[in-house]
């Protein structure tokens, strides 16, 4: 049995992909994906050549989120 909040996000999801279409869709992915992997970059920049290893909380949460964006968006498409 799905629960609510998953059937919930399936709708939004087929939503989303009625009113874009797949060009967007991909366009989407692709922003998602950029925009996550320069947050890696400048994450992994942060703590090279440095003799104390930092940790940008900030960066680290975005990066998950645009993550799982790019997925989501992915697994409607």
């Amino acid at each position: 049995m799905n629960s609510l909040l998953c059937n919930w996000f399936d709708d939004w999801g087929r939503t989303i992909r009625n009113g874009l279409g797949n060009t967007w869709m991909i366009i989407f992915i692709v922003a998602f994906v950029s925009i996550a992997l320069c947050l890696l970059i400048s994450i992994f920049k942060a703590s090279v050549n440095k003799t104390k290893f930092v940790i940008k909380w900030g960066q680290i949460i975005f990066f998950i989120i645009f993550v799982l964006f790019a997925i989501w968006f992915l697994i409607i498409l």
